[in-house]
């Protein structure tokens, strides 16, 4: 009898904290960092483009960003192809001098560059990249 009150008792147990486990995290977004995020904006009395696009994935064992930053001018600014580093919900990479670090979230990557100059950039499907 002892036996079966303690297994009886055991998977009570189990089933609570099975529970607990999966409410707590339960509603919270899962954060993965590949992604695309942007934030650019076409100014309204020159129609330059400015901004950002960086684009996160995964190959060859490692990470890559695909850059975009754009200064003023009509046309796409050219695509910089770099290795990128990420752990966690950390990412880093460089663009030839200018390094960039940041926090990926559910909603957007927050990067910081070299002088500290924050960029917000909001996560956007990921075929919005290729349209």
């Amino acid at each position: 009898m002892k036996s079966a009150t303690r297994v009886i008792l055991f998977s009570i147990l189990c089933l609570v904290v099975l529970t607990v486990a999966m409410t707590k995290n339960f509603g919270q977004p899962i954060v993965t960092v590949p992604g695309v995020y942007e934030n650019f904006t076409v100014g309204k009395g020159s129609g330059d483009l400015e901004g950002m696009r960086v684009v996160i994935f995964s190959a060859g064992g490692g990470y890559y960003a695909i850059v975009q930053i754009a200064q003023g001018g009509a046309e796409d600014p050219k695509p910089e192809f770099v290795p990128a580093d990420v752990k966690g919900k950390s990412v880093s990479f460089s663009i030839g001098d200018d390094k960039y670090t940041g926090t990926a979230t559910a909603d957007e990557l927050t990067l910081k560059d070299a002088s500290g100059q924050p960029h917000s950039l909001k996560r956007k499907a990921c075929s919005s990249y290729f349209k």
